[in-house]
């Protein structure tokens, strides 16, 4: 796995003891980490990140999120499916999926790490002693890693300040949740010592520790992390811009020639004509700008930010409905690229969510341990798609791939088990079916036999 600054690593067999916890939480690495986060989520937010001067208008764009949203939606705009090999069965652990509506978790945490550069998954115990999974904020959580080649995670730290009855924050305290491969401890960190609380320590069967970490890419760097600098030229343009067009409507008038009264400046200013001595002059005094000059320059900007952070502006002309199918895969070759670098961390943090399920029914309802390498997720892009072409393929493909395989390319087709099974099925039924409608085998013996006319009947 990818380990850089954003990763935390101790030597194999640390506990989680009063100090190494409050040294976590309370370290530099950890407060310059926060701190970040909270600088990315102001630009997801299109808040105010660089101040203007005085009561300048600031121009803030919502390019942040717009980036997010596109790589999230092209990624996970569809469900993620899993096909399984070799006949193994996982209902139990996908009945659990289809019942808490994983998909909207998944769009969580892909938004986490498109936006952070990670997210983080909690699974857990419900009241009805059912595994769910509940995305958690990066900034409330702290997952370590051993210094072993393999880093396999030692514990997590799920944490959140200590607030008092009215609300209000309590000075060096947390409300702490310990969770390690074989327990959940619920804490009080207070002043660098841990205080027990009323909850029992709970164990749990997941195998390891129920924390999974989706991460972005290799180098755990969120989708706009690497253009927030082009973001705040280009804000601080577009600001700029919009400073002028209220400086020439507010311009000074200089009159020149004579000395207007009161009365005449006011028919000026508001009554736009007066009746001015001879020789008299009105102008306004503006600053001469190149509009063009500033359009090419915020053009110029705004390809930057698309192509550093390989996302597409697809309200582009180049997007034009015109373009071929294969034209448009090159314009998308970039984005397609990223996707599928996240495509794969993401894959990868969920079949450790899977082994996570399967660890825990496997103990609870003695389902059999299914290998991760014996399932595939698949992730359908979510692309306008042509499906006389795709029918095309498929037709010329038919007998070469199996029918599952070949259906799923179709972009309306979400269980492609089941339709191949009703299609099947449906062909069955054609078959008893005769060029003039059913057979009655109740009524009639040799359905080949010609019927006997009436009147020759005793």
């Amino acid at each position: 796995m990818a380990i850089n600054k954003r990763t935390y690593i101790l030597p194999k067999g640390t506990e989680p003891t009063a100090d190494v916890i409050s040294t976590l939480i309370g370290s530099t690495k950890r407060a310059e980490e926060v701190k970040t986060y909270n600088v990315l989520e102001k630009y997801y937010n299109a808040e105010k990140i660089v101040q203007g001067d005085g009561d300048a208008p600031q121009a803030v764009t919502a390019y942040a999120r717009y980036i997010v949203g596109l790589n999230c939606g092209y990624l996970l705009g569809n469900a993620v499916s899993y096909n399984v090999s070799d006949g193994a069965d996982i209902t139990p652990v996908q009945e659990a999926y289809d019942e808490q509506k994983i998909q909207n978790t998944d769009i969580r945490l892909e938004n986490d790490a498109s936006k952070f550069g990670h997210g983080f998954e909690r699974i857990y115990i419900d009241e009805n002693k059912k595994p769910r999974s509940a995305a958690i904020d990066p900034r409330n959580v702290i997952l370590v890693r051993d210094n072993t080649v393999e880093h396999r995670k030692l514990f997590a730290l799920v944490y959140v300040e200590a607030v008092n009855e009215k609300g209000e924050i309590i000075d060096d305290q947390y409300d702490l949740t310990i969770v390690t491969r074989d327990k959940v401890m619920e804490r009080t960190l207070k002043g660098g010592a841990l205080v027990e609380t009323d909850t029992v320590d709970a164990p749990h069967f997941f195998g390891d520790v129920p924390i999974v970490e989706y991460q972005n890419d290799d180098d755990i760097i969120g989708d706009f992390e690497a253009v927030v600098t082009l973001i705040d030229s280009y804000n601080t343009l577009q600001s700029a811009r919009l400073d002028d067009r209220l400086k020439t409507a507010n311009a000074l008038m200089l009159v020149s020639g004579a000395e207007l009264t009161d009365e005449q400046v006011d028919e000026v200013m508001h009554g736009r004509l007066a009746n001015l001595p001879e020789g008299a002059k009105v102008e306004y005094i503006t600053k001469s700008t190149n509009e063009q000059e500033s359009e090419t320059l915020r053009i110029s900007i705004a390809d930057d930010i698309h192509k550093i952070s390989m996302t597409p502006d697809v309200s582009d002309k180049n997007f034009a409905g015109t373009s071929s199918g294969v034209a448009l895969q090159y314009k998308l070759f970039t984005f397609e690229k990223h996707a599928k670098d996240k495509e794969r961390c993401f894959e990868a943090a969920l079949m450790e969510r899977f082994a996570l399920y399967n660890n825990y029914f496997y103990k609870v309802e003695n389902m059999a341990i299914v290998p991760t390498g014996k399932i595939d997720a698949i992730f359908k892009r979510a692309l306008p798609q042509n499906d006389v072409e795709t029918a095309n393929m498929i037709n010329s493909l038919a007998g070469l791939v199996d029918k599952e395989t070949l259906v799923s390319q179709l972009s309306f087709v979400n269980d492609a088990k089941e339709i191949v099974a009703a299609a099947e099925k449906e062909e069955e039924e054609s078959l008893k079916l005769g060029a003039y409608g059913t057979f009655n085998t109740e009524t009639t013996e040799n359905p080949d036999e010609e019927e006997q006319p009436a009147e020759n009947a005793e």
